[in-house]
């Protein structure tokens, strides 16, 4: 028997703590029945049962009060000695004083009777208006009067004066007295409850008239009062009336305990419940039992009776429906301190924590010594679990227990063993990522477990699948490795099986287990554990060969993507080698990741000298200059580095989600390009220097003949001359306008920004073309406002992009007008040349500014060359001014220089902005 205990844990366990809990359930009950026996919640429920009977009976004793009081008042009679009518007759005859003066006595009277008390009595006639209202003064029992009362459409009012009896049961009437609850309005605008009883006045001229209705009485008193009336006759300790809806009416309780003597809907609706079925139990005839959060009690309708906490006192409640009159006008509610109940306990509570102690005592010293009998060995597989949890996994239990502690460290050790195992061959393959390596330390686990097993792996090859062993493999195997696979039939599932190959059988296997390689489902190779012997694989070894498999192509897999990996890299390394521009690699960080060998060449003036391995986008000049050579088209933007000129093509990486991840930077060496185009530009300009003098000549001899040489009667010859005068212009125009072109382009123009007049410098690119714009009939006007303020510009560069504007003006205007206008728009200063020509059309504007654009149509001996607009442009730019064009085709065009003011201030504008003409 002992044997059998000891073999079992949980014998251990159980017959010592059911002895226990036998011995608990003993004393428990003993204490239970001594505290059953006692009738203290019994006298509690007969003490709560009649103070409500006590309340319920005030509360009727002062309805009847108010009626006796209220007949009293109706039957009084005139006094001779006083000279008080009666009160029928004063109310008849509506004699207020009367009346006031035959009350007097009345409430006196009243207020000596404690069950009457009346704080309001009112007299009113037919229509509800009062003809007497008294209230009882603060702290005085002197009568207030009030004037204009109205007591018209109120329910039980209007009942009064309609003669309505009061009905209960099953035909019984009560008569035409009616009680309830009323609110007066107060002269501080609060509203007060009352309790009220009002009865009918009658007169009668003769017996054989029905009575005449004169009016009514009504006696209230404030529900307040009231209250505490009640709870002092009923010796309650609270006293509650609440609303139909459980709402609160008036309460003699703190403004604490109002949250808890709410009715909830749910009571509510058990209050209506049992009052409808009427079977209701009698609360002075419950047995001693602790009283349940709500049960039904007969007081003196169906009640309910429930428990309630405010702050450290705890209550017992009784509510029962209020009936007045026989009707329901809500739901009133008693309470008592349980600490009636709570004192009798603590009579009895020394013996019951004498007897608890000893028992708690008991079981700790039983609870201790059960606890050491199962938690030594538990102790020590918790230790060996935690340190094996940290790493010690050679660390193993030492328990000889013949119970299942013992049976659990046996099988704790071989897990741990076994984990071991399968530890350190994860933590070998994970370090590995060339296969051979990863079938090495696979057949070396492998082999642990069933000698002679050997790992290969079936990969992927350009002509199919091919063979891939470890390099220790045995020799006989190595035929393997020249062999291909045209398909791949390995096992679509993560599961070792059986696998047969015409070339495995050929090397002497004959037991093979395959697993497939699989990359998001599809297969991308295999994994097989071959053995010369058949059926060299036992049941017992297949969880622990699968585990092993199951790291293996892990690893394998991680392999296969580092080689193509690798491959990748490599291709992408070679192709970026052998591209010959420049190709820069940034992170979204802008930290430079690649470089190809042709961007390091060309960036080797500016790279860190120390060969710095974390080179970001900052550190290098890649801001490009505006360069543009507009004359051979050369690119917008370059860079220089050293002797080198390059562009800059700059492209950001984003991913699938659009995330920015990276920008790719290309860079063209134009450094030839850049070369032939100043040979160029040299070019042009050292051919216009080298024309201008011969024109210069030409021209001189070309006036002194016309001025003295050739006689004013010889036209032929002068027209002859006068062209070649005009075509000596033009040349000599086109030259000049070349020169300023290649000294714009090689940066040789040099700028004098200061704060000069603007019409001095209007009128003197305006002079030379006076006699031109003449000859050809065009109406020059200038309409520059005096009060213009000094403008920020260079005199000659401005002088000569007004020269290009103006002699636009005289070439495209044949006749008609030409306004040069200026003003001010905001900080800056316009001035605007306008004329009456043909017009740009709308799709040449937006190139008109370029060089060699020029108005198609226009084919006579005067069109430009298309540099003019060109070069205005550049000179107004260098100034840090804008040039802009608007024009309607037909009309003509205005051309508006803005240009910065010399000192920015607020101006009255002298001009208009200048409109299209």
């Amino acid at each position: 028997m002992i044997r059998i205990l000891r073999s079992r844990i949980q014998y251990t366990i159980i017959l010592p703590y059911l002895l226990l809990m036998i011995i608990v359930m003993l004393v428990g009950s003993g204490i239970a029945m001594t505290l059953v026996a006692g009738s203290w919640q019994e006298r509690f429920n007969n003490q709560l049962g009649q103070v409500a009977r006590n309340f319920a009976e005030t509360f009727a004793l002062r309805e009847i009060s108010n009626i006796a009081y209220l007949g009293q008042i109706a039957f009084t009679a005139a006094n001779a000695d006083t000279g008080a009518p009666a009160v029928v007759d004063a109310i008849a005859q509506r004699d207020e004083d009367g009346l006031a003066l035959t009350l007097r006595g009345l409430w006196t009277l009243g207020q000596s009777n404690e069950n009457v008390a009346p704080d309001r009595l009112i007299i009113f006639d037919p229509t509800g208006l009062a003809l007497l209202d008294w209230e009882r003064a603060p702290g005085s029992d002197a009568p207030v009067r009030y004037v204009g009362t109205n007591l018209a459409g109120s329910p039980l009012i209007e009942n009064v004066l309609r003669g309505v009896q009061t009905p209960i049961g099953a035909g019984d009437v009560l008569g035409d007295k009616y009680s309830g609850l009323i609110a007066f309005h107060q002269p501080d605008g609060s509203d007060v409850l009352h309790f009220f009883t009002v009865a009918p006045i009658y007169a009668r001229s003769n017996n054989n008239q029905p009575p005449q209705l004169l009016g009514g009485l009504l006696v209230a008193q404030r529900l307040d009062r009231t209250l505490a009336f009640l709870q002092e006759r009923s010796q309650t300790a609270l006293t509650v009336l609440l609303n139909s809806d459980g709402t609160l009416l008036a309460t003699t309780a703190p403004v604490s305990f109002l949250p808890v003597l709410r009715l909830d809907p749910a009571q509510l609706a058990l209050l209506a419940e049992i009052n409808e079925r009427g079977t209701c139990l009698d609360i002075g005839n419950l047995s001693g039992r602790v009283v349940t959060p709500v049960e039904r009690a007969n007081l003196p309708a169906c009640s309910l009776l429930t428990t309630a906490r405010v702050g450290d006192y705890e209550y017992q409640l009784v509510y029962a429906p209020l009936i007045i009159r026989g009707a329901q006008s809500g739901y009133f509610a008693v309470g008592l301190s349980r600490d009636f109940i709570l004192s009798a306990w603590a009579s009895s509570r020394n013996a019951v924590l004498g007897v608890t102690a000893t028992l708690a005592l008991a079981a700790v010293l039983v609870g201790y010594w059960v606890a050491r009998r199962i938690t030594r060995p538990l102790d020590e597989l918790v230790a060996v679990a935690d340190a094996v949890s940290a790493g010690q996994l050679d660390r193993r239990s030492v328990i000889a227990e013949e119970n299942e502690l013992g049976r659990l460290s046996l099988a704790f050790n071989q897990m741990t063993a076994h984990l071991l195992h399968l530890y350190q061959t994860s933590r070998q393959l994970n370090r590995e990522l060339r296969i051979e390596s990863i079938l090495q330390i696979a057949t070396a686990s492998a082999a642990d477990l069933l000698p002679q097993i050997e790992a290969i792996a079936v990969v992927p090859a350009p002509d199919g699948w091919q063979f891939r062993l470890r390099p220790n493999a045995p020799k006989s195997y190595a035929a393997l490795t020249s062999r291909r696979l045209t398909t791949l039939a390995m096992p679509g599932e993560a599961l070792l099986t059986p696998y047969a190959d015409s070339n495995l059988t050929a090397i002497g296997i004959a037991s093979a287990l395959a697993i497939s390689l699989q990359q998001d489902q599809p297969t991308i190779g295999g994994l097989i554990f071959a053995h010369p012997e058949s059926d060299a694989f036992p049941t017992s070894v297949l969880p622990h060969l699968q585990a092993i498999a199951n790291m293996t192509a892990v690893a394998l897999v991680n392999a296969l993507l580092y080689e193509s990996a690798q491959y990748d890299a490599e291709q992408r390394r070679a192709i970026l080698a052998s591209i010959s521009d420049g190709v820069i690699v940034s992170d979204a960080r802008g930290r430079i990741v690649l470089l190809n060998p042709t961007a390091q060449q060309m960036l080797q003036p500016v790279l860190p000298v120390n060969g710095e391995l974390h080179l970001h986008l900052r550190q290098l000049p890649l801001n490009g200059s505006e360069a543009r050579s507009e004359l051979f088209g050369q690119p917008d933007q370059m860079i220089r580095i050293g002797d080198r000129f390059l562009t800059i093509s700059r492209s950001p990486v984003r991913l699938a989600d659009d995330k920015l991840s990276g920008e790719v930077i290309v860079l063209h060496d134009i450094t030839a390009s850049i070369q032939i185009d100043r040979a160029k530009t040299d070019f042009i300009a050292t051919i216009s220097h080298e024309l201008r003098t011969p024109l210069t000549i030409v021209r001189g001899y070309t006036d002194l003949l016309l001025r003295q040489a050739i006689p004013a009667s010889d036209a032929e010859q002068r027209e002859m001359l006068e062209q070649i005068r005009q075509s000596t212009v033009q040349m000599t125009h086109l030259v000049n306008n070349a020169i300023m072109v290649a000294n714009l382009d090689s940066g040789q123009v040099e700028t004098n920004l200061q704060a000069i007049e603007l019409a001095p410098i209007v009128e003197a690119a305006l002079h030379p073309l006076y006699a031109a714009f003449r000859e050809r009939g065009v109406q020059v006007t200038l309409a520059l406002p005096e009060d213009l303020p000094l403008v920020l510009a260079d005199r000659e560069l401005l002088k000569q992009a007004l020269s290009q504007l103006l002699d636009n003006a005289r070439r495209y205007v044949p006749q008609g007008r030409v306004l040069i206008s200026a003003g001010i728009a905001g900080s800056d200063v316009w001035v605007a040349v306008s004329d009456t020509g043909p017009g740009i059309p709308e799709d040449v504007i937006g190139r008109l500014f370029t060089r060699f654009q020029r108005v198609d149509g226009n084919n006579s001996a005067q069109r430009g060359s298309g540099l003019g607009l060109a070069i205005a442009r550049q000179l107004i730019e260098l100034q840090g001014g804008t040039i802009a064009v608007t024009s309607i085709p037909g009309q003509g065009s205005t051309f508006t220089i803005r240009l910065r003011c010399a000192k920015e201030q607020s101006r009255a504008v002298a001009g208009q902005q200048p409109m299209a003409n």
